[in-house]
């Protein structure tokens, strides 16, 4: 995740360790828990208030990847498994520390820090499956093997984490990397220009530097694995503020520790920073030092067979890096401890904050009895770990079975209220029932670090749910023996539409996330006191047919450009012929939907085309609805637990396309519209009255799905 200010030092001397790149004809290694955020942020402008705006993440991402693959470059793209158990600290930092500036009421535009939506990463991994894209989910943390396969393919990396201007391989940070594509000049094909950077020209600039001293440094200047404060002491004894977060102090402690190095043997250097560390720290930070110099191995011929490479490639590649291996053979305990005398800024402030943090944090962890087996992977099914590889499944799979714990990710909410992921631990118990049943008989219950109403975190016990009993399946099973009519059935139980006839009369691709929308209803934490919400998700279910048959457009003006003058046509016409608009509500939904004629289509496109629009005065201003994001949020959540649940079942119903239903800035404004309407169906009859076959395909569905909703619709 980062070295804290290296990429600023690097930008500030860029001329020294970045050299111009035409990205054409090769593989590109991507970092894809990196890259998927970096596209999020571009495509939405910083508008990540609403809780998604999956449609327009999904056109950039297919953009993006048909730019390179335009150019003639093969992506490779790598995502993480399995959190390892020194990062869960960090993780709950973050966690801390997005609380902390996260608004309570007003949406505040300048929140230094964005809030990712839940779903953006399963929409990423969909672009790739549409498109071919070669990906593999590691088992756990995935920059040691992409650095590794990078080496091996001597292609580039294309990532903005700085831990790889540390690993050695071929660097491009994704903010050097043009948007255009264009011709080459030797007309030979197309190119994106981008910088890129080789750590050889770091050992030139810093002369005595080699690999296993800049991954030193990195530790020394501290990443996810070192605990805060930890080379406070050496620090002193370089006359540097390890504790500042000055953008020049750091600057000058990157460059302080990398000339020190280089004065050093890897030997020597080790000895005088262990030196300056009490006993019970040596070991640990030692085994970090040489875990980190010696790097991964094990994983990567495996890792390159999943990306379709043959085995005879991998064992006649250039594998040399994987062999060598360091091992510190001194005595650590001989070594005489050095106390250095505090320097002049006072590091009392800083140290008591970061001890309270860590005492915070340290309760949590013994709450959750955290766990690092790696021998459960070893024993989950071939089947299993394949699947996973292919990323078929969410890596937080990997941290329920390993670790027995789940973090819940902080979103947009409504503080005043529970977690949205409240509403879904149900699911997630079914989960861990089949996870229990399938790779190991000793997961009876999960811990689950959730936000409270007070804005801490708490860790809190999550029982599997026994399915064995409750669907009769045998003791020892494969989910892929299961009859297809037991995995609906256990999915239909789950959420709640077991008895319900009119589910099966929907299109297939709307079944579960109607199912979900069910589910959803019945399990409020936070009250729904009006249909506002249920008829926002409904009337985005009907813009995707829209979207589909006129084209994706997201503002009025473009939208004119092509089909003002058409509409014009139409209404004349109408109005010549004397067109009956009368809206009869009889049949099935298929054949509703059969009947839609094209121009209803277009006429009613404008209306949900404006509420795509962001309000501006809605920033930094009372008139933003915290309350709406948050009752969606608690949707999305329960939508990413049932798409979950849906594949580990093997999918007996198709999975939902998020990027076609769900857009967090159109259901905002719709909730917004409909709350201020008594009657919404007379409202939504008034708006699409000129467009009456698609009025009544709505009204036909609304007529087959209310007796699922009967709790809000009979509520006046």
């Amino acid at each position: 995740m980062g070295i804290p200010g290296l990429t600023a030092y690097i930008n500030k001397h860029k001329c020294n360790f970045l050299e111009h790149y035409k990205l054409r004809d090769t593989y590109l290694v991507i970092d894809g828990n990196n890259i998927k955020y970096l596209l999020y942020e571009k495509c939405t402008c910083n508008n990540w208030t609403f809780g998604g705006d999956y449609d327009n993440y999904e056109q950039y991402i297919s953009d993006f990847f048909d730019d390179l693959l335009k150019c003639n470059v093969t992506p490779l793209v790598f995502f993480d498994g399995a959190v390892e158990s020194k990062k869960f600290k960090t993780i709950v930092r973050r966690m801390k520390r997005r609380l902390d500036i996260l608004p309570t009421s007003a949406f505040k535009t300048n929140c230094p820090e964005q809030i990712f939506p839940l779903l953006n990463e399963r929409v990423f991994i969909n672009v790739l499956k549409e498109k071919n894209i070669r990906f593999v989910q590691c088992l756990f943390e995935a920059d040691n093997i992409i650095a590794s396969v990078a080496k091996i393919l001597n292609c580039p990396v294309l990532s903005y984490d700085s831990d790889f201007y540390v690993y050695g391989s071929l660097f491009i940070p994704f903010d050097t990397l043009q948007t255009d594509v264009i011709k080459d000049s030797d007309g030979n094909g197309y190119i994106k220009f981008c910088k890129i950077y080789k750590i050889e020209k770091l050992f030139k600039y810093f002369t005595g530097l080699d690999q296993s001293k800049i991954i030193l440094a990195a530790i020394l200047l501290g990443n996810d694995y070192v605990e805060p404060g930890t080379f406070r002491n050496f620090f002193r004894y370089l006359k540097l503020d390890s504790s500042s977060v000055n953008y020049y102090t750091r600057q000058h402690c990157i460059s302080r520790i990398l000339l020190w190095l280089s004065k050093y043997s890897l030997y020597d250097a080790i000895i005088e920073i262990l030196s300056r560390l009490t006993m019970p720290m040596r070991q640990k930070i030692l085994d970090l030092i040489e875990m980190s110099i010696n790097g991964c191995r094990n994983e990567c011929a495996e890792i390159l067979v999943t990306l379709g490479f043959s085995r005879d490639y991998i064992t006649h590649v250039n594998t040399y890096h994987f062999n060598r291996s360091f091992k510190f053979d001194r005595d650590i305990n001989t070594l005489t401890y050095i106390e250095e005398v505090r320097g002049r800024y006072n590091e009392s402030t800083e140290e008591d904050k970061e001890e309270d943090d860590e005492i915070e944090i340290a309760k949590i962890f013994t709450e959750s009895e955290l766990m690092f087996n790696t021998a459960t992977i070893s024993d989950l099914p071939i089947w299993f770990v394949n699947e996973l590889r292919t990323g078929k499944y969410p890596s937080y799979f990997l941290d329920l079975i390993i670790h027995r714990l789940c973090v819940c990710p902080i979103q947009v909410e409504d503080f005043r209220y529970p977690s949205n992921i409240k509403v879904s631990l149900k699911i997630l118990s079914i989960i861990i029932g089949i996870l229990k049943l399938m790779v190991d008989n000793n997961i009876n219950y999960i811990k689950y670090l959730m936000r409270t109403e007070d804005k801490k975190i708490m860790c809190y016990k999550l029982e599997a749910i026994e399915i064995m009993n409750i669907f009769s399946l045998p003791f020892s099973f494969n989910l892929r023996d299961i009859p297809s009519l037991t995995q609906r059935e256990i999915l239909n139980n789950t959420l709640g539409i077991t008895d319900m006839d009119c589910i099966n009369e929907l299109p297939p691709k709307w079944i579960l996330y109607v199912g979900c929308i069910k589910y959803w209803i019945h399990q409020q934490e936070c009250p729904i006191s009006h249909k506002c919400y249920l008829y926002s998700l409904f009337i985005c279910m009907l813009f995707d047919i829209v979207d589909f048959k006129i084209g994706k457009y997201r503002s009025i003006e473009a939208f004119n450009k092509k089909y003002k003058k058409t509409m014009e046509a139409i209404k004349q016409k109408r109005k010549e012929s004397n067109y009956n608009s009368c809206c009869i509500i009889n049949g099935t939904i298929h054949e509703a939907y059969n009947e839609i004629i094209h121009d209803d289509y277009v006429l009613a496109a404008p209306f949900f085309i404006s509420l795509f629009e962001v309000d501006e005065t809605l920033y930094n201003t009372d008139k933003f609805d915290i309350h709406i994001v948050h009752v969606f949020g608690e949707f999305q959540s329960c939508l990413k637990h049932t798409m979950d649940l849906n594949t580990l079942l093997g999918c007996p119903y198709p999975q939902t396309k998020v990027a076609h239903l769900y857009n967090g800035t159109l259901l905002y404004n719709l909730c917004n519209t409909f709350k201020t309407h008594h009657n919404i169906e007379e409202y939504i009859n008034i708006v699409l009255q000129m467009s009456p076959s698609l009025l009544r395909f709505f009204n036909t569905f609304l007529l087959k799905v209310k007796p699922m909703f009967l709790c809000m619709f009979q509520n006046k």
